[in-house]
């Protein structure tokens, strides 16, 4: 039988403002000559690549960056950054960005030491290996990346392809709030919201342990108090630091809790009617907490109550799941002022309802949920968060 350890992190983290002006020595130590840093343009247009590139260029390293990704990382931008990787005869790769990035860049890892086609790695149909050489630098803080052992990738078809081993794991992860503080509020929101949606599908799932108890408690705790003020006020260094470290967090129960429903979900509604995976998230958040509830009641409950939801002590299963349900729909809405679904991401078609529904209950993600799931429950959960309007 094989040991299930159930607290391990190979990732070493680096956090604080300003933390990204170590990066040089970092490399240093890895014995990188040459960097790929991976971004997208609107990491590039806001600069952020750049402090990247001038960080090595002042410790004398040598570094060229490749910023054609986007969002919901497709594998072809993968194979194209690993190209350049390639031919530029890189040694590591940084990842520099939100999710999309630091997923991209650990799909060019992958590639560095697998032979390809990436797609063949997908779902666990086949185990690939990855060497070391990979440091993130999150710039928003919701998916945990540089923490978890995969990546979210998008195939040919638009459908999300999960790439998960023990040796993804970045070696190095940068967490500096002075990047973060460009953030605009509704984008803060959204990765804020996936970072709370990773705690509580983690700690609700089958894979549960007490370990993640423990710091599934702490981390939503920190996201009822400081997402709302980061949103308030991006430049709170205070909000954005933890934030930043509970984002970083949420990565590490992925390890081990990985998602469940509420993932599935949020992954194939993204996919079908392109609602980036943030926002998905804290879209689906509130209904599958309470769907969940009616299998892990107690768990639930441990859960609201650190992010401060009051029970009597005499609520039915039931009960705790609808009023999870309701203090979570004030949460996404009123205190993280997000708009209705419907409103923010229009193209969406109700006659795929059903199609999305099937694909929903198939994702690989649902092995994992407490309760299982029929079409029929996905498609009421995907038209409860179109229909919700504050």
């Amino acid at each position: 039988m094989a040991l299930n350890f159930q607290f391990y992190q190979k990732t070493k983290v680096l956090v604080g403002a300003g933390a990204v002006k170590q990066l040089g020595e970092l490399a240093d130590l890895i014995g990188g000559r040459k960097a790929l840093v991976v971004a997208d343009p609107g990491i590039t247009a806001a600069g952020i690549a750049q402090k990247v590139l001038d960080v090595l260029k002042d410790s004398g390293m040598e570094a060229v960056l490749f910023d054609g990704n986007e969002p919901n990382p497709p594998i072809t931008a993968c194979e194209k950054g690993y190209e350049v990787c390639q031919r530029e005869k890189c040694d590591y790769v940084i990842g520099v960005g939100g999710g999309s990035n630091l997923d991209c860049a650990k799909g060019i890892n992958i590639l560095r030491f697998n032979q390809g086609p990436l797609i063949q790695y997908a779902n666990m149909a086949k185990p690939f290996d990855v060497g070391s050489g990979l440091i993130m630098i999150p710039t928003t803080s919701g998916t945990g990346s540089e923490m978890s052992d995969g990546a979210i990738l998008s195939d040919e078809n638009h459908i999300k392809q999960n790439f998960i081993a023990d040796s993804a794991f970045a070696d190095y992860a940068i967490l500096d709030p002075e990047l973060m503080t460009g953030m605009p509020p509704q984008l803060t929101a959204f990765t804020g919201l996936d970072a709370l949606a990773h705690a509580l599908e983690s700690v609700t799932g089958t894979l549960s342990n007490p370990y993640l108890e423990f710091v599934c408690e702490q981390t939503v705790r920190d996201i009822a108090r400081y997402l709302p003020r980061a949103v308030a006020d991006g430049n709170d260094l205070k909000a954005r630091e933890k934030m930043a470290v509970a984002s970083n967090i949420g990565g590490f129960e992925l390890v081990y809790g990985h998602t469940c429903a509420g993932h599935s979900i949020a992954q194939t509604v993204g996919a079908f009617f392109n609602v980036p995976h943030g926002a998905a998230c804290g879209y689906v958040t509130p209904w599958i907490t309470e769907y969940n509830a009616a299998a892990v009641p107690e768990t639930v409950r441990t859960m609201m109550e650190a992010m401060g939801l009051v029970f009597d002590g005499t609520e039915s299963p039931v009960e705790i799941g609808a009023k999870s349900r309701d203090f979570l729909l004030d949460f996404v809405y009123n205190k993280c002022k997000v708009p209705p679904l419907a409103e923010a991401f229009p193209d969406y078609d109700e006659s795929r309802f059903e199609e999305c529904a099937a694909a929903c209950r198939s994702e690989f993600f649902q092995q994992f949920n407490p309760r299982r799931m029929s079409k029929d429950d996905c498609l009421e959960i995907i038209r409860k968060m179109y229909a919700y309007a504050v």
